[in-house]
């Protein structure tokens, strides 16, 4: 299996490597010597056998009325003390915004029924923004390990939800929209005992539940009189968004509301795994992600109850960690003392007389020695070798630089899982922003987002009448001159820029994010150099400062800031 080089290949343009359908993964940006004692102490990253089954997902939305719970209700003024003075990308609160949680009814992954909840944020104030029918913003959050986590809990540092769903109310309920925010089921107070990670089909089903549901909450509320819903009404616009797992969800849900002739106004995608097969084969090719051993066990169980990808747990995990479930109450850290789950560590560092896994090249990513260990690791070494072997004999076209797709016919149960859950080849008819950080050791920019931009852009050639709409934005154009043919901003078919001004808006974007990077780098360096630290461990904790807030830290918040301006757009639906 031929794994993607470090190249200067154009992963959204039109050169000779598109061309070949060859969109590889960035070049490596910091040198591997620096990093595995530096991330070590000082990561921080916030929240990343098919059984040919056909799993329908019934409409489970009764005619009993909705159960909402009024949370909380913030002023301006409070909004943007939370926001704090720091973070000059949110502006300043429009309206203020009342926090309610949703009940709703749903399904999981084997289309039986459970429950779940949502965050329903509803802006209120005299301003013309703030009242009347307003638009809605379906939001996917990020992957998180944590049970409890509850988008409803805004400013509650209490609960770990707080950092995105903050960010989520200051900059989009704040300024008029009304925001509905899924926790998914598996979480909060969902009685399924397992979360359904990245299966399309049923998160999909998820969120539009959780919309409807919401859509119904605020009809009911107002036959109600509830003063909290007097002045505020549903436009019918529809914005879809989501950042990591959140981004392949967001998509995942408007490629099932297309299917369902449901109008959707426009989506941002953010940072998302959407070529989800590619992904996988390179992980196990030994590229691991940081944050792999929280994703892995999310994913197994997930993927199990639609695609029974194992017998039992143990023939895919490590005994010391074959019972542990996850989403759990107990947070990573506290999982990780209690050795219920590695820190880093997802494969076996030299496994003896295998010949399958001595065909693979080194890793291409630098921090790849974190994700391996001689004796406390994962995946058990047995199940990546078949996992590997099916992807030598039957290679992701993308991975193998033939094409952009997955591979045509996998035999290995959770590869093929992965293919059918998969977005490469889903062609968005709304107007698109997809976001992202060239430089993500959680979610590999140029692997997912630049392999999605290189079939869309194939599709705009080859079919101008398709009349897509799509822009693309990387935030982070600190490495442009190691990636000289490869855009940080580019626009596929006729996207709309009416009165949004898109250099204008990219270069802010970038600048602000530039300015971010620099000053955690920075902080951690001065840090060190504080405490007697010597200049090269001073560049060390730099080094792994950035690495470690690049995901959850930096490009989320950039990627926000450029939805929010994507979304005000005066879109033309005629």
């Amino acid at each position: 299996m031929t794994i993607p080089k470090p190249s200067t290949a154009n992963s959204t343009g039109t050169n000779n490597s598109l061309n070949s359908h060859h969109t590889p993964v960035s070049k490596p940006f910091m040198k591997r010597g620096l990093l595995s004692v530096a991330v070590a102490s000082c990561l921080l990253l916030v929240g990343c056998g098919d059984d040919d089954t056909e799993v329908t997902f019934n409409d489970v939305n009764s005619a009993e009325p909705t159960e909402v719970e009024t949370i909380n209700t913030f002023t301006s003024n409070q909004i943007n003390a939370l926001v704090g003075t720091n973070n000059a990308a949110i502006p300043e609160a429009e309206c203020d915004v009342v926090v309610e949680k949703v009940s709703y009814q749903t399904v999981g992954a084997a289309g039986e029924s459970t429950n779940a909840t949502a965050a329903l944020m509803l802006p209120r104030g005299d301003d013309d923004d703030c009242q009347g029918d307003r638009p809605v913003l379906l939001y996917a959050h990020g992957t998180t390990t944590d049970k409890s986590y509850d988008f409803s809990q805004v400013g509650n540092a209490q609960n770990s939800a707080v950092g995105e769903a903050t960010s989520v109310a200051a900059n989009f309920a704040a300024q008029g929209y009304i925001v509905v925010a899924p926790n998914y089921a598996g979480y909060d107070e969902s009685e399924l005992d397992y979360h359904p990670y990245l299966v399309a089909e049923q998160q999909s089903a998820d969120m539009i539940d959780a919309l409807d549901s919401a859509r119904a909450a605020i009809s009911e509320q107002r036959r109600a009189n509830n003063t909290n819903y007097s002045n505020i009404g549903d436009s019918g616009e529809l914005f879809i968004s989501g950042y990591s797992q959140g981004g392949h969800v967001a998509m995942a849900t408007a490629r099932a509301l297309e299917q369902q002739n449901q109008p959707v106004t426009a989506i941002a995608p953010l940072s998302g795994p959407y070529a989800l097969a590619a992904f996988g084969d390179f992980i196990f090719a030994g590229n691991v992600n940081l944050g792999a051993t929280r994703f892995a066990p999310l994913l197994a169980t997930g993927l199990q109850e639609k695609y029974n990808v194992y017998r039992n747990t143990s023939e895919i995990f490590t005994p010391n960690y074959a019972n542990t479930q996850l989403p759990s109450l107990s947070s990573f850290d506290d999982l990780v003392a209690a050795n219920q789950l590695p820190q880093f560590a997802l494969f076996e560092r030299t496994p003896q007389n295998n010949p399958t896994l001595d065909m693979l090249p080194p890793p291409v990513v630098p921090f790849a020695s974190l994700g391996f260990d001689n004796t406390d690791y994962l995946i058990r070494t047995d199940f990546r070798t078949a996992y590997v072997a099916d992807a030598l004999r039957n290679p992701d076209s993308l991975i193998a630089q033939t094409g952009v797709l997955p591979a045509a016919n996998p035999q290995n149960a959770l590869r093929q899982a992965l293919k059918d859950n998969d977005l490469r080849g889903y062609v968005p008819t709304m107007p698109t922003l997809l976001c992202g950080g060239n430089q993500d050791p959680t979610v590999y920019y140029d692997l997912n987002t630049g392999s999605m931009a290189a079939i869309l852009r194939q599709v705009s050639m080859q079919n101008p009448q398709a009349n897509l709409n799509i822009t693309v934005l990387d935030v982070d154009a600190t490495n442009a001159s190691s990636r000289p043919n490869q855009q940080t901003f580019s626009i596929i078919g006729s996207a709309s820029t009416n009165d949004w001004d898109a250099n204008s808006v990219v270069a802010d974007v970038q600048t602000r994010f530039a300015g971010a990077l620099q000053q955690v780098g920075q902080r951690a360096a001065n840090q060190v150099i504080a405490n007697g630290g010597t200049q090269a461990q001073a560049a060390q904790a730099a080094a792994g400062a950035v690495l470690a807030n690049y995901h959850g830290g930096l490009v989320s918040p950039a990627c926000l800031q450029a939805t929010r301006e994507f979304f005000e757009q005066d879109f033309d639906r005629s």
